[in-house]
C-alpha cells in the first residue's frame, strides 16, 4: 500500500472520522471515498489526497 494513503488512513482513524463525515466535507460521494481508501495496493489520485489532507488539517 502506498504510504501517503496508509499515513492518511491513520490520520481519518485518529480523527475518529468516517468516509461519510469526510466526504461531505471534500464534497465528494461517501462511496467512492470509501473505494479509494480500501486497504490495498491501489492509488489515490493526487488530487483526493490533497482534499483529504487539507480537509484533516482544518
Amino acid at each position: 500500500m502506498d504510504l501517503q494513503k496508509s499515513e492518511l488512513i491513520e490520520k481519518i482513524e485518529a480523527k475518529g472520522m468516517d468516509f461519510r463525515e469526510l466526504a461531505e466535507k471534500i464534497q465528494m460521494d461517501p462511496t467512492i471515498l470509501s473505494l479509494y481508501f480500501t486497504k490495498d495496493d491501489y492509488p489515490v489520485p493526487v488530487r483526493i489526497i490533497k482534499k483529504v489532507s487539507e480537509a484533516l488539517a482544518a
